[in-house]
């Protein structure tokens, strides 16, 4: 394990990866897993929060039930033998960063609930 890493080889240290596993038992975003995708990263993770939201079992990488060991030494044992598997992953997983958590599609989202709520505050009142 090296440590910690300047934000600027972050990058570097993702590529360099052939597989992030990301196991916690309770996570509720998973930032860590994102990176690691939007680098081209096939993720292994808990099916927990965050995790089971972002990576798409079978798609985008694989998802393990929590605690489970042996389902997670399965899955990465399975993913490192299989190089197709794991560029099919990575470009998918690319994909999904791209459309889904761009900076670009992050701020519609915003907008769109910014407008929601204006909205909610101009909305005539109902007569009794």
């Amino acid at each position: 394990l090296v440590g910690a890493v300047p934000r600027e080889e972050m990058g570097r240290w993702y590529r360099s990866a052939d597989v992030l596993v990301a196991a916690p038992w309770y996570e509720p975003f998973g930032l860590t897993p994102l990176e690691a995708m939007a680098c081209g990263v096939p993720v292994i993770g808990t099916n927990v929060g965050g995790i089971a939201d972002t990576v798409v079992d079978g798609l985008t990488g694989d998802l393990v039930p929590p605690r489970d060991s042996r389902a997670l030494g399965t899955a990465l044992h399975r993913l490192l033998a299989d190089k197709v598997r794991r560029f099919a992953y990575a470009i998918a997983a690319l994909d999904r960063i791209h459309s889904r958590y761009s900076w670009k599609r992050c701020a519609e989202q915003l907008s769109a609930v910014y407008a929601t709520v204006a909205a909610v505050g101009r909305a005539t009142p109902a007569v009794a």
